[in-house]
């Protein structure tokens, strides 16, 4: 089954190679679920994983005439996927922001300035994810299973490290005090 799965995807790379565009499309039927699953678990975020695999179709699209050996599209197009995730990868890591001390937090009105930049210190203090998780929890209003979802952990997880997230806050919170 699998030898005439490859017999008619390399008939289908051929067709694609001499500009036949529904015979490109199939072949994207044929793996967008399989590129999909594969950038998001590698990149654990929905939109970027749909931009990889935009970029990655356009680019296999375009230089698919360069493809030497037809049974090997699969291959030669999840190496390219593969480095276009390594490429977001490194892009996260270029990417850190610093906090920016003009940005006010959205935090209630009747406490002082003073706890309030108490508060946004505690919150600076955490690390990246501890951060994340309360601002999908606090300012976005996402619940423990959504977060979950989006980071790829149990829901449980979650509200654990939400739990000592905050805790870690009010600690910070009363040593500022």
């Amino acid at each position: 089954m699998e030898k005439q799965l490859d017999d008619s995807m390399s008939e289908l790379v051929k067709q694609a190679k001499m500009g036949d565009k529904q015979a490109f499309s199939k072949l994207y039927e044929a793996v967008y679920k399989e590129m999909y699953c594969y950038a998001f678990y590698v990149l654990k975020n929905r939109e970027d994983a749909e931009d990889v695999v935009s970029d990655t179709v356009f680019d296999v699209y375009r230089s698919l005439k360069s493809l030497r050996d037809d049974g090997a599209f699969r291959r030669w197009l999840f190496k390219i996927l593969g480095n276009k995730c390594k490429k977001k990868l490194a892009s996260y890591q270029k990417n850190t922001v610093e906090w920016d001390e003009n940005l006010e937090l959205s935090v209630p009105q009747e406490l002082d300035l003073e706890k309030r930049q108490d508060l946004k210190q505690a919150y600076c203090s955490l690390e990246e994810e501890e951060r994340y998780i309360i601002s999908m929890a606090v300012f976005g209003g996402y619940k423990s299973h959504e977060i979950g979802e989006m980071l790829d952990m149990p829901s449980g997880t979650v509200r654990s490290k939400l739990s000592k997230a905050l805790g870690k806050m009010h600690k910070k919170m009363e040593v500022c005090v």
